[in-house]
């Protein structure tokens, strides 16, 4: 089998050269009735802020980034889940009249062989939108338990289509072996916890104990669950508990971060702090947990007004008695420039401010020829993205 392939690498919304391709991630557009044509147009005639590298549909496949640039179809995750977009490629399949065809699938296992086959990646390493984000995508894949996922699975295995019953049996939603070993909590108080899946149905036989130390992930009052990693012998394992066992839970820094008599904004999101509106908000002098650090920003969890726990990413810290989970390393440095040197939201990212000639920043990490910076303006501090280049580390 073969399919017509088109190229348009015009797009701009990529990263060049950044990507290690360890992951093929499957999306669908969203969209009723759309093509791979049309698709490229759109994200090659603007920013979209979105992108990924190729589109299916019934007769043929566009690619739009190139395989070893970073397109921007799965950041929505942070990496939480290992999978981002510096590490895999992107595949959208294209809808007709609302669902996604026969022969777009075939078309769309083709693809994906043929890129395994080039990267040598497993089978076990071809996952959906929604093992990166918990993002529901491909969102025409997840009735009657995401069977037409695993048939999509299965027919890539070369086996025959796996019945619901196996799927509910062998993949409980989420509840997989993680390899993060460390910690931010404690179970306390008596009796085990039932873990859950993320549609908050029991897992047989799997509990966490009282004393057990865990590593919370996050709060999610939507979905009455916490997120969390927790040990069961010698291994690891990502599960939730529902979110009525929060008050058994000891952080680290148990409600030792304390706010000051103003509001503190808070964003449920990492990379959404100081570019969004805020998402809530921590009332004058109240107290919170610190958790800890992605970005750079602290992840707090604390109760709402209304008594129900939650959690998030705070740009002020305010004067508290540490600075918690505070990345290693951290050092100074002097900006080195004949006029200002801008400061971007991401590596070859947007302008988000600028630092002068001689001006002292933090560095705060480094990332191939990128400096991670925390640096003073007159709202405060803030922090981005500056060619490493043109500071000095003193």
């Amino acid at each position: 089998m073969s399919v017509e392939m088109k190229y348009r690498f015009d797009n701009d919304d990529h990263w060049v050269g950044t990507n290690n391709p360890e992951y093929i991630v499957i999306h669908d557009t969203g969209n009723y009735d759309d093509t791979d044509e049309g698709n490229a147009n759109y994200f090659c005639t603007g920013h979209r802020r979105a992108s990924a590298h190729y589109f299916v549909d019934e007769d043929s496949i566009t690619q739009v980034v190139r395989e070893h640039d970073s397109a921007f179809h799965c950041g929505d995750g942070y990496d939480r889940y290992g999978i981002g977009n510096r590490n895999s490629i992107g595949i959208e399949m294209c809808k007709t009249k609302g669902d996604i065809s026969e022969q777009t699938i075939e078309n769309t296992l083709w693809l994906v062989k043929d890129i395994q086959k080039k990267y040598g990646i497993p089978n076990s390493k071809v996952v959906r939108h929604w093992d990166c984000s918990r993002k529901e995508c491909p969102n025409t894949f997840m009735p009657n338990n995401w069977a037409r996922w695993w048939d999509f699975k299965a027919r890539l295995e070369g086996n025959k289509i796996a019945s619901v019953e196996t799927i509910k049996k062998d993949n409980p939603y989420c509840f997989y072996e993680s390899d993060i070993t460390k910690t931010n909590a404690t179970i306390v108080g008596q009796g085990n916890i039932q873990v859950l899946d993320d549609k908050c149905n029991s897992i047989e036989g799997r509990y966490i104990s009282s004393l057990d130390k865990i590593f919370v992930l996050g709060i999610y009052p939507s979905s009455k669950f916490i997120e969390v990693i927790y040990p069961s012998g010698d291994k690891k394992y990502h599960a939730y508990i529902s979110i009525e066992n929060y008050n058994r839970i000891s952080f680290d820094y148990h409600m030792e971060y304390q706010n000051d008599d103003g509001d503190t904004y808070v964003w449920w999101s990492s990379e959404n702090v100081n570019k969004t509106e805020h998402d809530e908000v921590l009332a004058p002098n109240k107290k919170a947990s610190p958790m800890y650090r992605e970005n750079g920003w602290l992840r707090i969890s604390f109760y709402r007004e209304d008594g129900t726990p939650t959690d998030g990413y705070v740009r002020y810290e305010g004067q508290q008695s540490e600075k918690f989970y505070e990345e290693a390393k951290i050092k100074q440095g002097v900006v080195k420039v004949s006029n200002y040197l801008n400061v971007r939201d991401d590596v070859n990212g947007n302008i988000i401010g600028k630092v002068f000639n001689n001006e002292k920043v933090t560095i705060v990490w480094t990332e191939t020829g990128w400096y991670y910076i925390e640096y003073d303006t007159s709202h405060g501090k803030k922090r981005g993205y500056v060619d490493a280049k043109y500071v000095e580390i003193e």
